[in-house]
């Protein structure tokens, strides 16, 4: 009886090393294994699961998910962090930075608010950020279409304390509204620029002025899955679905959606690694990267760089807030060791389908 749990314990190995793999497999160019990287939290609890089971039954056999485990650890840390750093001390200039996906400042996916009469939590939303008293804000899904935007944007950052503001419209046939990714910042900014994939914006870029040194700031948001709300609500029914054909439909649509969504970012990813490469300034990556810590995206527009919640984190730092779908990890900040990161946090508020995160980076070394 035991070679059976012996030979399922080896499949989940297997299914572990795999993600491992998908994080350097380009999934543009072959996507399938990006699921996997989808499914580490599972592949990696079963395995678990395991460890405890040989521990009872047959000791040495726990090596074989251990080993697996370990291999992987990295991983892991990108997952879940037990203690986290916030004692800063009396180090020098402390920068705060804070990276938000609003959702449009109304916690719904929505292009126009031409039907909305309630824009009390666009009020919360600002109110949150005027209270963080942050050095940097970067913004995902900035909507704004009530008026002259870019007052709007004047008198947004001035309440924020972050004066010096850049942003950029997702598609630039929307030149009537705000609906962009955007940087408010009380650095001053000498030089700002974008990167696009298919006519979108996917990221913007604005060199600031810190302590007598240039830095390079990116705000970025690539791809979505772009579910609908029956999407959604298939997910969360699909247990209770005893309609074969409405499971196989719905399973295939949802699966399709995601593999688009890959391929996507997968182009999308080189496009950006090519620029950071380029960089001649110590720089900071903050966004909505709609991918996992376990994902080729994030491995590759992590590399050589710091992760915020890593090094100063707590906690699993799951940052999407959306019903019906995992707790993910999908936003981040990141810098070079020009900085070192303290007090990495996950505000949890329901004003978006993503919650904020933030940290303070102080520089400690010169560029």
């Amino acid at each position: 009886m035991l070679w059976i749990f012996l030979l399922l314990n080896i499949l989940a190995a297997v299914l572990l090393l795999t993600v491992y793999i998908s994080a350097y497999i380009n999934p543009a160019k072959f996507s399938w294994f990006a699921f996997a990287g989808l499914a580490y939290p599972v592949f990696l609890a079963i395995n678990l699961l395991f460890i405890l089971f040989w521990l009872v039954t047959r000791i040495r056999f726990s090596l074989l998910s251990f080993v697996a485990i370990l291999i992987g650890w990295t991983h892991v840390e990108g997952l879940i962090q037990l203690r986290g750093s916030t004692d800063i001390g009396n180090t020098g200039n402390k920068i705060k930075v804070i990276s938000y996906n609003i959702q449009n400042f109304l916690n719904q996916n929505i292009s126009t608010t031409r039907y909305i009469t309630d824009f009390g939590n666009q009020t919360k939303i600002s109110r949150f950020l005027i209270d963080q008293k942050a050095d940097i804000i970067c913004l995902q899904e900035m909507l704004y279409d009530r008026g002259d935007h870019r007052d709007f944007a004047v008198g947004f950052g001035k309440k924020c304390g972050t004066s010096n503001f850049y942003y950029r419209n997702y598609y630039q046939d929307k030149k009537k509204k705000l609906d962009a990714l955007a940087v408010f910042t009380k650095f001053p900014m000498i030089k700002t620029g974008y990167l696009e994939y298919d006519s979108k914006t996917i990221c913007i870029y604005c060199d600031l002025i810190i302590e007598a040194d240039t830095v390079r700031l990116y705000n970025l948001h690539l791809a979505s899955i772009h579910f609908k709300k029956e999407d959604y609500e298939f997910i969360a029914d699909i247990q209770s679905n005893t309609e074969q054909d409405e499971i196989t439909k719905g399973s295939l649509k949802v699966i399709s959606k995601l593999r688009t969504a890959f391929i996507t970012r997968g182009k999308q990813t080189e496009i950006l690694k090519e620029h950071f490469q380029k960089c001649p300034y110590p720089y900071i990556v903050c966004g909505d990267f709609n991918d996992s810590p376990t994902s080729y995206v994030y491995r590759n527009l992590s590399k050589g760089l710091t992760d915020g919640f890593v090094e100063s984190g707590i906690g699993t730092g799951s940052t999407f807030a959306g019903k019906n779908f995992p707790a993910l990890r999908i936003d981040y900040i990141l810098h070079d060791d020009y900085f070192k990161g303290f007090d990495f946090k996950r505000q949890k508020n329901s004003l978006s389908d993503h919650y904020p995160v933030s940290c303070v980076l102080v520089p400690v070394r010169k560029p």
